[in-house]
């Protein structure tokens, strides 16, 4: 068969693959089809459909953003500006630049796009590719109304379920969670579960899950989103799309943090990290890069947590903003603040350990109240009392060891000291659970962490 003839083949066979939205590990056979098709001697406009392809399957089935975008911005080169494929491929390199992080490139690039668009003649299949573009702008730019507006006005644009449209739903799905809109959530879930789970379009399946996990972080509901983040990582492997295990795995991080299973949720950050940056995938590996902070802040490892944060400022490009996907509008800007030198929350219901010394002695961790029995010997209880009356802060480890230990000597006294403050730093933890770094002792000083404590007597630690 002539190379014009195989590579139109593989182009059918591969539009096929991608419509029925499964079957993802077939496109490796026809990738190599493509690649030696771009050897032949073709048309221009054929070989940007060739290039336009791999990037497909760079993006679904590889998850690597810098090869997919590689593949359209050469398809692009390939056309001529007044082709109406150009177009659509910019929509593409829109989707693309949006998960890398270069959300006000993508922004400029799209509106000019979007306006071209409205020229007569071009297929309304474009125009509503192009509105899914500017609407995942809008939405990782934090406008989730802006992007249901862009929505609602494509839906007449698209075919009606196609993956176009579905994918237009998901979105809007997306963004009716982040609203907290939970009527419109449920009907939207359901419309999609009809179109989807009869068909089996398992990729876009994926999607559904992975958008009511979002959903269900934002309402609080860390479990729900964790299965949900598990069967979206379950349909994107059954799709065989790499992209769908990458996008579930912050989610699933999330809810492993909100679950207070810590150690799981940072080595999945950990691992999920070096791939995401790895492919492109910026805007998730800075997001992952602040969910470490967080959980290295609420450790008491506020040195780390303050590297994670300008680890997660170094992936994006100059002038963008951090991302704060998956979030409560606040999230981010309290984060910063917190490692950033500002004042720690003076609210009793934010901190981990709250102290309560005027009247009765009361001490709760995470919640949960102390009582004689969980104190682990009194000298565990007078040092921390002996720590507050003292100030809470910088108090020299001395001073706590002549007050608690006034007939030792110096050596005793201090290792006294070593075994009262790790007990102290494991009240309220199972055996096998790590401790919160909530007492800091640093060049001879002994200090409440201040961004994890709350007593009633220093108002916030502060």
């Amino acid at each position: 068969m002539a190379p014009a003839e195989l590579a139109t083949e593989a182009c059918q066979a591969i539009d096929a693959i991608l419509g029925a939205a499964c079957g993802f590990e077939r496109l490796e056979a026809w990738r190599q089809v493509l690649l030696d098709g771009l050897e032949a001697r073709l048309a221009p406009p054929r070989r940007a459909a060739l290039l336009q392809r791999l990037g497909i399957i760079a993006l679904l089935r590889d998850g690597d953003l810098m090869a997919a975008g590689q593949h359209f911005a050469q398809a692009i080169e390939r056309l001529d500006p007044a082709d109406p494929n150009e177009l659509l491929l910019r929509a593409q390199v829109g989707l693309v630049d949006c998960l890398a992080g270069r959300l006000v490139r993508a922004d400029v690039q799209l509106t000019d796009a979007e306006l071209a668009s409205r020229e007569p003649g071009l297929s309304a299949s474009t125009r509503g590719w192009l509105a899914i573009a500017l609407a995942l702008n809008r939405l990782l730019r934090g406008d989730a109304a802006a992007a249901l507006e862009l929505l609602a006005g494509a839906e007449v644009a698209i075919p009606d379920q196609g993956p176009a449209d579905l994918l237009r739903l998901e979105l809007a799905l997306y963004a009716a969670a982040l609203l907290g809109r939970r009527d419109q959530v449920t009907a939207l879930s359901g419309r999609l579960a009809l179109a989807l789970i009869p068909r089996r379009l398992t990729l876009l399946e994926a999607g559904r899950h992975f958008v009511l996990g979002v959903a269900a972080l934002r309402q609080g509901e860390a479990l729900r989103a964790l299965v949900h983040a598990e069967e979206g990582a379950s349909a994107g492997t059954r799709a065989g799309g790499r992209l769908a295990l990458l996008l579930t795995g912050l989610l699933r991080a999330q809810a492993l943090a909100e679950l207070q299973r810590l150690d799981e949720a940072r080595q999945l950050l950990l691992q999920l990290g070096p791939d995401w940056s790895g492919l492109g995938l910026n805007h998730l590996a800075a997001m992952g890069r602040l969910e470490l902070a967080r959980l290295e802040a609420n450790a008491g490892e506020q040195d780390r947590a303050r590297q994670s944060l300008v680890a997660a400022r170094a992936l994006l490009p100059a002038g963008e903003p951090l991302p704060s996907l998956h979030r409560g509008p606040d999230w981010l800007h309290q984060l910063e603040c917190r490692l950033d030198g500002s004042p720690a929350p003076t609210s009793s219901a934010q901190a981990h350990v709250r102290i309560h010394t005027l009247g009765e002695f009361v001490v709760e961790i995470r919640g949960r109240r102390l009582y004689d029995r969980d104190w682990k010997g009194q000298r565990t209880k007078s040092l921390l009392l002996a720590l507050i009356g003292e100030g809470g802060y910088k108090v020299p480890a001395e001073r706590l060891s002549d007050l608690l230990w006034p007939d030792s000597d110096g050596d005793q006294a201090a290792q006294n000291l070593k075994v009262a403050l790790h007990r102290l730093r494991r009240l309220g933890c199972a055996p096998d659970e790590a401790p919160v770094n909530w007492i800091h002792v640093k060049h001879g000083h002994v200090s409440l962490a201040r961004s994890l404590c709350w007593v009633d007597a220093h108002a916030g630690c502060n």
